[in-house]
């Protein structure tokens, strides 16, 4: 693959020649639907979205801690994969890190804030999609509150008020029955 939006079988077939676990691609697929859904409603590039949801988290292949962005966008810049689906992946985790938090978590020198609608909904849906389950807004924001970590609880908040307004429609509302 020479720098492209990989289709849906060829994001699968990357996952699997990873070894991405099975109960992890199903995850995928669950925030790739999310994030279809939300993508219709705001008119995002649907084709990137769906790549960079269905390889958000090759990474975890490797490490099942907040590395797992960085190594699965390395990953996939290796492989030659457009550099717009690396960037959704980099960027994937929490709501994005600040360069603090990414210097103070040991990151390599990168941007980790989610800026194109595109990384936002990606981010956004993996947010909300727990497993296989989908959370509401108050559900992730009350989980992320309770582990202390005030500030991703806010952008999360921020990040699902701006998409919501995007699409013309609360999030909640459009997801409560993905």
């Amino acid at each position: 693959m020479s720098s492209k939006i990989p289709s849906e079988p060829e994001c699968i077939q990357i996952l699997l020649d990873h070894g991405v676990p099975d109960d992890v691609i199903l995850h995928c697929l669950k925030v790739q639907e999310v994030s279809l859904k939300i993508s219709s409603y705001c008119h995002a590039n649907t084709r990137l979205v769906s790549a960079g949801a269905l390889l958000h988290d090759i990474g975890r292949a490797i490490s099942h801690d907040l590395s797992h962005a960085y190594i699965g966008a390395d990953l996939l810049a290796q492989y030659g994969i457009a550099e717009d689906v690396v960037s959704i992946v980099r960027k994937h985790t929490g709501a994005g890190f600040t360069a603090d938090e990414a210097k103070e978590l040991g990151f390599p020198n990168n941007d980790y804030m989610p800026s194109t609608l595109e990384e936002k909904i990606v981010c956004h849906a993996d947010n909300l999609v727990a497993g296989t389950k989908l959370l509401t807004l108050q559900e992730k924001f009350d989980k992320e509150m309770k582990k202390g970590h005030n500030s991703t609880a806010l952008r999360i908040k921020s990040m699902h008020e701006e998409l919501s307004s995007l699409c013309n429609i609360d999030l909640d509302i459009l997801l409560k029955n993905a």
